[in-house]
């Protein structure tokens, strides 16, 4: 049985508490983190400078098209997370319990990992 969300957000508030710096998957575009809080991720693009806040319910709604199909292709939560949906692939497929790959940019849930 895959993780409750509660549990994942807490893993993502860690990870993100953890380093000040995240980079795409794909594209390896350089994100700085600025502000972490329990509702929400403040990350800063090195490219653009443009900041963007990951509120707790993207990655919320991210997860639960992953445990509704297993997997996810970057597409699946578009419009909804627009211009966030990179970034927020990235932090999850830093879990664990979630694996990646390219052509196209897919997340995979690793059921025996998530429990």
């Amino acid at each position: 049985m895959p993780k409750k969300f509660d549990e994942v957000w807490h893993d993502i508030i860690e990870l993100a508490r953890s380093d000040d710096e995240i980079s795409t998957l794909v594209q390896k575009k350089l994100n700085y983190i600025l502000r972490v809080d329990n509702e929400k991720i403040i990350v800063q693009s090195k490219a653009t400078e443009n900041q963007r806040e990951l509120l707790k319910e993207n990655f919320q709604y991210a997860w639960n098209k992953l445990i509704q199909f297993g997997k996810i292709v970057l597409n699946d939560i578009e419009p909804e997370l627009r211009g966030r949906k990179s970034i927020i692939f990235t932090f999850l497929e830093k879990l664990p319990y979630i694996e990646y790959k390219t052509k196209p940019l897919t997340l995979q849930l690793t059921i025996d990992k998530s429990t």
